[in-house]
């Protein structure tokens, strides 16, 4: 096992430290773990697809705009080369939702390869998609991926909790009915009481999750309140994970260049088709109403908001609400970014590997 960075200097550092020799890697193989940043179990990705045994399977994690779509395909391209069956599981907790699809960098049918998708559009944005209920979707699909000879799993996504439920078999099995307790308990506008009961209940996790997330720390608490999560669901694979982490700055940069993209591509558009369906401006001028998923999501909720306080339809916003609902969104990707995966994502990605051995 080990972890390969945009640094090469680390790819060796890792590799002399795990005993191996850099050149008992394929060129073609080296090349992609620098371009990439890559950790995965095996330094031959195509012949432990082949090995006996355990049926295989691959998950790839990592932060907003890091290549996870791109990545995911190659490695279906080279699946499907020797002649397995690659099907991609999303496990991004907003391509679940239907409508929301250019601010989510969603994938296109036309994009796909020809490859098998799933999971994407299973859910309206209307009502928030429990973590409990994607990780049955997820087992539903496995098992079901399981009983074909050929199939390869691929499941792909930036949730960590959504990648981690399901590799590490958790059972959450009657915990939304604890959550929706919790929901009670602590409002969206009590967020910080529920950080602090997360920061006393387990610091460890705290110190991983961003406090202004208000749907990772209610996860966090369900988990730990419902002491569910060494309770194991057999998963019928055996897993290599692929960790993606191109540094900060490259991250940020590659966040800016998302956005300004979706915005190119008609993301103005897309809010306004939610905000007809699900009056998405008229719920964020009434406090305490419960909001619909896109106006929680970093990207849509800003221009949302924008759209609110100058009373104006998204259609209308004009260049200057525009440059300063985009500059908002970038702070809150960042910032959200930039806590959940430098502080606790190397170590979900190590953790999650070791899992998968």
């Amino acid at each position: 096992m080990f972890v390969a960075d945009v640094d090469n200097r680390l790819l060796t550092r890792t590799l002399t430290a795990c005993g191996c020799r850099r050149d008992q890697l394929g060129a073609d193989l080296r090349r992609r773990l620098r371009a990439w940043g890559i950790m995965h179990q095996s330094s031959n990705l195509t012949r432990w697809m082949r090995l006996p045994g355990r049926r295989r399977a691959v998950a790839i994690y990592g932060p907003t705009s890091s290549g996870k779509t791109a990545l995911s395909l190659d490695i279906c391209q080279a699946a499907s080369e020797r002649g397995l069956r690659p099907v991609v599981l999303n496990a991004d907790s907003r391509q679940v939702y239907a409508g929301m699809d250019i601010g989510t960098s969603k994938i296109k049918p036309s994009q796909m390869r020809g490859f098998e998708h799933r999971l994407l559009d299973v859910a309206e944005p209307s009502s928030k998609l429990s973590l409990e209920a994607y990780a049955q979707l997820a087992r539903d699909e496995l098992a079901s991926l399981a009983a074909s000879g050929d199939a390869l799993p691929v499941l792909v996504g930036g949730t960590g909790v959504y990648i981690q439920s399901v590799l590490d078999s958790w059972d959450l099995t009657g915990t939304g009915t604890l959550r929706r307790s919790l929901e009670r308990d602590f409002p969206r506008s009590e967020i910080d009481g529920a950080y602090q009961v997360l920061a006393r209940l387990a610091p460890e996790v705290a110190r991983r999750v961003h406090p202004n997330n208000y749907e990772a720390i209610l996860n966090a608490l369900v988990r730990r309140m419902a002491g569910r999560a060494g309770t194991k669901v057999a998963v019928p694979f055996a897993l290599a994970v692929y960790g993606i982490d191109p540094g900060k700055a490259e991250t940020d940069r590659r966040i800016e260049m998302t956005l300004d993209a979706q915005i190119r591509d008609g993301l103005l558009e897309e809010i306004a088709e939610l905000d007809r369906r699900y009056r998405l401006v008229e719920q964020a001028r009434r406090p305490g109403r419960r909001r619909n998923v896109a106006s929680q999501t970093h990207g849509y909720r800003e221009f949302v908001r924008m759209a609110a306080s100058t009373g104006k339809a998204i259609t209308e916003l004009d260049g200057t609400d525009l440059a300063a609902a985009r500059a908002e969104a970038l702070g809150h990707i960042w910032a959200t970014r930039s806590l959940t995966f430098e502080s606790g994502h190397r170590a979900a990605l190590w953790s999650l590997a070791l899992a998968a051995r």
